[in-house]
């Protein structure tokens, strides 16, 4: 009987010698270190820092270059999400004044991992009052997520949307209870409020809040933090609405709600991403993933089963509180919403992590109140599977491209470029056009989604947006063509034929460089012979 008491004071001696008088604090300080180091790590090594290789990129850095040199968007050009991360990004892309935007890009990209390593810290912030065990467990989760990683290793959404998630969680809880505190019902409705303008997501884990507080009869409280989230959101946005009340509406909400055409990813698909089965971008053939995905999920459900709905507390069943409470409504509602719609994309479930870090962190918890060394070395060996998952995603991923200097010598400084991937002429420094009336398109397939209402460019119904873009080619003096532009552009015989006709190509690999035609000469003026009299 003896033998507890001996191991728990092992573990006491052990903390004091190797974590400090603080170790939670230096749990998620170490955790977060290593996430930092690996999304580094896997941003140089598949030269994604420098090159070209993620789409999103170029729309929300692209955005905030234009926002900084006078243009604004939803009124000059699409943008089809928030104003939020463009903002957040304005002051790097005032480096693209003195340095091009080629180093600010890559200034940004450096620091889109601060954004998670910050994560990770709130994290451990929030579950400071827990034991070491349970905020190593949370923050280490987070850490070597491999869809946060992939998240970091580009301009994305999901870590400043979890960011501002995060604060609001911090503000709003004091320990395991929401806190009674007004003006920090305010704070955490303004930082889910800003939260939804980096990603409309952020209005899930409000609504989570808002069950769980209407739930506790905490009815006043929970107007309070709607209100104040509602403002969070509308502030940063207001310039915009004001600017162009129409555009924006049309292209943050509706053209959101109303996209058509894409096929939809099965769920044991996406379960490879968000159990973190597949840390990769593509999904490799084969269903013994999709099978691993869904054992996966098995394990989670029976670890969360285990710790919240069979573990006695004291002689009888322990409600979860309301930290707990939040955290199983929140997976849920997030997981479900991951789920649920046509459209996914590999970063999505990137947005799920520090969700459930935090529902595995608390069962963590409960269970090592009942076998503290065992649920400790079950966590010791995860952390060692999860840390080689997390270092093989450089290996797993493509390396970027980076033709930026052939691309800057076949194209001028300041030529006007129309393109359906505006990271290459970011990279090249040939974003920016000196010419007059050049056309602004930041993001091509928002441009066709917000015309025609189809993200498939193929859809008969995407043919909607084919003027628009017959426009845009005739203002050019150059086209930047992927191989992807079918995807983005609703190409028809009419716009191939005038590109035929008006272009020629100067690069045909690892992109097509189309350049207009020089005008057709005048003809010679030539003396007329004289008109003979009539009869």
């Amino acid at each position: 009987m003896a033998t507890a008491p001996r191991a728990a004071a092992l573990a006491q001696r052990w903390e004091a010698t190797w974590l400090g008088r603080h170790p939670q604090r230096n749990l998620a300080w170490g955790a977060a270190i290593l996430g930092l180091a690996l999304r580094w790590a896997t941003l140089v090594a598949t030269g994604h820092l420098t090159g070209s290789w993620e789409y999103d990129d170029a729309v929300y850095f692209g955005t905030a270059v234009q926002l900084v040199h006078g243009l604004v968007p939803y009124r000059d050009f699409v943008l089809i999400q928030p104003p939020g991360v463009p903002l957040a990004l304005t002051p790097v892309a005032l480096l693209s004044f003195p340095f091009g935007t080629h180093a600010a890009l890559e200034v940004a990209r450096g620091l889109v991992p601060l954004v998670s390593f910050a994560n990770v810290l709130l994290l451990g912030r929030l579950l400071r009052h827990r034991s070491p065990l349970t905020v190593a467990t949370a923050c280490l989760v987070l850490a070597l997520f491999p869809d946060a990683i992939l998240a970091s290793s580009a301009l994305l959404l999901e870590p400043f949307l979890n960011l501002f998630c995060l604060l609001g969680l911090l503000a709003l809880f004091s320990g395991d209870r929401l806190t009674a505190r007004t003006d920090l019902t305010v704070w955490a409705g303004l930082a889910f409020g800003v939260g939804g303008t980096m990603k409309t997501w952020a209005v899930i884990p409000l609504a989570a809040l808002a069950i769980v507080m209407l739930v506790r009869g905490r009815v006043a409280q929970t107007i309070v933090l709607v209100v104040a989230a509602g403002i969070g959101f509308l502030l940063p946005c207001l310039p915009f609405l004001l600017l162009s009340p129409a555009p924006f509406i049309h292209q943050v909400f509706l053209d959101q709600l109303g996209r058509t055409g894409q096929a939809g990813q099965p769920i044991l698909v996406r379960l490879e991403f968000m159990t973190t089965v597949w840390p990769g971008l593509g999904v490799p053939p084969g269903h013994r993933y999709e099978v691993l995905a869904a054992g996966a999920a098995g394990i989670l459900l029976a670890v969360f089963a285990a710790a919240f709905a069979a573990l006695p507390g004291e002689g009888h069943r322990r409600l979860p509180s309301q930290l707990e409470a939040f955290a199983l409504l929140s997976v849920l509602l997030v997981g479900v919403a991951l789920c649920w719609p046509a459209e996914f994309f590999y970063h999505y479930a990137a947005f799920l992590a520090p969700f459930l870090a935090l529902l595995l962190g608390l069962a963590v918890a409960r269970l090592e109140s009942a076998r503290p060394q065992l649920i400790a070395t079950l966590v010791a060996l995860v952390f060692v599977a999860g840390l080689l998952h997390a270092a093989a995603i450089p290996a797993l991923l493509q390396r970027a491209q980076d033709p930026s200097a052939l691309l800057a010598s076949t194209i001028p400084s300041g030529a006007c470029v129309v393109t359906d991937e505006s990271e290459y002429t970011l990279n090249a420094d040939r974003f920016l056009s000196r010419r007059a009336g050049c056309p602004v398109v930041v993001d091509a397939l928002g441009t066709t989604i917000s015309i025609s209402g189809s993200q498939v460019p193929s859809n008969p119904q995407a043919q909607a947006a084919a003027p628009a873009w017959l426009g845009y080619f005739s203002r050019a003096t150059y086209l930047l063509l992927t191989p992807l532009s079918g995807d983005r552009i609703p190409w028809n015989r009419q716009l191939e034929s005038y590109v035929e006709r008006n272009f020629h190509p100067l690069l045909e690999s690892p992109v097509l460089v189309l350049k207009r035609n020089p005008p057709r000469s005048a003809p010679l003026a030539l003396p007329l012979p004289p008109v003979a009299p009539g009869p």
